[in-house]
């Protein structure tokens, strides 16, 4: 099926009509990245599919860019099913190179190329590939020789200025003097082992090959992306071209009326993330949509963007909205239609503050939040009917199903009851790569042999359906109460507790070890209309007792300058336990801790 509006609706009508997990898997029809991207682009090849500081690329030039890149890609030996490795910003030619590696049924690795050399060594080791592309940044000599050591033979580049158009643009003097500092020579490419995306498109012009777009294979392995690791080690999400499809038909049911053709999205995250490479990239272009791409976003320049994009929509994360509406800076919002916030909790002042801003200035869009993850390759609830619940996630997008079950017993449970959540959706991950048990623990076949996600999740839906997340079990650890009684401690519940705290800017919190009881909480909190004093511990101190039970009431509290954040921006876990296990043992902790204050237990 093509998404049109009237295919989409029909579609919407008929899924709507099920009420069993698994048959909407039965009725989708399904396409490879490729075609579904090309039968839009000759629908409509003069609208403007890509917006890049100052350069309107259409349809029609971009599915040209993609069958030349395509032919490069083949001269110089990638094939059918070949691993290509890819670190790659959001930029155009990112974005051809997803379409052309596609086209010609390569598989690919999608890579933090924020990762140290040690990680990416991990995740090319885990998965071969004799082929890396990537950002100039993110291809230093030290990374080159890596990869080199681990098997791959062919490095293909491309600059953020690449695509730019010529003369005197201000984020394109910033993105050469970056590359200058952390990019490479232009005399170290040699045009076969290095080769930048300029010289693989010359060579693909020079092609005399016809290359045939590959057909759609069930099951077929087109992308690896791994989850962001902020609770342990990330693994790898593949994904089969019928999974990644069943993404983009939920999606555009969800969003009839919402998304309109020739509509302006503004695109700031990497390709490595799921929820960027089809929520925010070939969902949007697969529906006509205008990307507006911003490879290296600060939202402290939310304002210049609107102005030089005026775009509609914005998916992003709840820590960039908060700084670009502290800004407080005149901004045109009349235009925004869709702003979703995802991979973090949404704080209700903040939401609040938010709707107020846009409103404000001319708008009446809502931010709404959405929930997630990289198993079920995006989204899978935001809230995008009329007056969605502060606080909660949304409901499942059109064809997703939940369930809650109690933890201990796997007994569904009611409305406003707290349990394990688990998910199904057509679009989910077919596994984790070379990780089965990880995958079995996960993915998990009911008695009619339909596999739910096990997001691990604690979660509670009310009587509406919404979906209000509780905490993580994997973060929820046995204590003892103050009467010696076994109970469990769910870091969620405190971190919301401390954070309704008039003056507290963000918080974290982590369990550690306890000989006393077991484990106990320990909060990470930055303050900005509070001192960092006594009297400041005290208040949280005393909130906590009044709002969680006192064995969730952390028994030390450390103001922060900030909270650290993996490269996805999620609070990174690890790096707390470890500042707390330097300054425990009085080593030098990785971010300076303003003040200490203990309260014991």
């Amino acid at each position: 099926m093509k998404l049109t509006k009237e295919e989409l609706i029909n579609l919407r009508e008929k899924v709507l009509k099920i009420d069993k997990p698994g048959e909407i898997e039965k009725i989708l029809e399904y396409e490879t990245l490729y075609n579904r991207f090309k039968s839009i682009a000759e629908k409509k090849p003069d609208s403007v599919a890509i917006l890049y500081f100052g350069n309107a690329i259409t349809y029609r030039q971009l599915l040209s860019l993609v069958d030349i890149a395509a032919k490069g890609f083949q001269e110089i030996g990638i094939g059918y099913n070949d691993v290509v490795a890819m670190s790659l910003l959001s930029t155009p030619y990112a974005i051809v190179s997803l379409y052309a590696l596609d086209k010609i049924g390569a598989i690919m690795h999608m890579i933090n190329g924020a990762s140290n050399a040690n990680e990416i060594r991990r995740e090319i080791s885990h998965i071969e590939s004799k082929y890396y592309i990537a950002n100039d940044l993110f291809c230093n000599k030290k990374t080159r020789d890596m990869l080199r050591e681990c098997g791959v033979e062919r490095i293909i580049t491309t600059s953020l200025t690449d695509a730019i158009p010529m003369g005197f643009n201000g984020d394109k003097l910033k993105f050469e003097l970056i590359e200058k500092l952390k990019g490479i020579n232009k005399k170290e490419f040699d045009g076969r082992e290095l080769m930048n995306f300029e010289q693989l498109l010359k060579i693909g012009r020079n092609s005399s090959r016809v290359v045939e777009a590959c057909e759609f294979v069930p099951n077929k392995m087109a992308t690896i992306a791994y989850t962001s690791g902020s609770t342990g080690t990330c693994k790898a999400c593949a994904a089969s071209w019928e999974r990644i499809d069943a993404m983009i038909q939920i999606m555009g049911m969800t969003e009839i009326g919402r998304f309109a053709e020739d509509d302006i999205m503004l695109t700031t995250f990497p390709l490595w993330i799921y929820y960027c490479l089809l929520n925010m990239i070939h969902e949007p272009l697969s529906l006509g949509v205008t990307l507006a791409l911003d490879p290296l976003f600060n939202p402290k320049d939310i304002a210049k963007r609107n102005e030089l994009y005026k775009f509609n929509h914005w998916l992003t994360i709840p820590p960039y909205i908060k700084t670009a509406i502290e800004q407080d800076k005149p901004i045109d919002c009349s235009k925004w239609k869709i702003i979703v916030t995802g991979g973090d909790a949404l704080q209700g002042d903040i939401k609040i503050k938010a709707d107020d801003y846009i409103h404000k200035n001319g708008g009446t869009a809502h931010v709404e939040q959405g929930y997630g993850a990289s198993e079920l390759l995006g989204s899978f609830s935001y809230g995008y009917y009329d007056n969605p619940t502060i606080g909660s996630v949304g409901i499942p997008c059109v064809g997703n199903m939940i369930k809650i079950l109690d933890v201990e017993t796997g007994v569904p449970l009611k409305a406003n009851e707290t349990g394990v959540g688990y998910l199904y959706s057509a679009a989910r991950m077919d596994g984790y790569y070379g990780n089965e048990a990880a995958t079995n623990h996960n993915l998990v076949k009911d008695e009619n042999g339909v596999t739910w996600y096990n997001t691990e999740d604690l979660l509670h839906i009310n009587e509406k359906g919404e979906i209000f997340l509780d905490g993580r079990i994997r973060r929820v650890v046995l204590t003892l109460d103050s009467k010696g009684n076994p109970t469990k401690i769910i870091p969620e519940r405190t971190k919301r507790c401390i954070a309704e705290i008039p003056g507290i800017n963000k918080c974290e919190v982590i369990t550690v070890p306890s000989e006393s009881v077991v484990n106990t909480a320990i909060a990470f909190v930055v303050v900005k209309d509070l001192p960092e004093n006594k009297k400041t511990e005290e208040i949280i101190f005393e909130h906590c007792l009044r709002g969680v039970p006192e064995y969730m009431v952390p028994s030390k509290i450390y103001f922060v300058e900030s909270i650290p954040e993996t490269s996805t921006k999620k609070p990174d876990l690890q790096a707390l336990e470890k500042m707390y296990y330097d300054i425990k043992n009085n080593t030098k902790p990785k971010a300076r801790i303003k003040n200490i204050f203990n309260k014991k237990k």
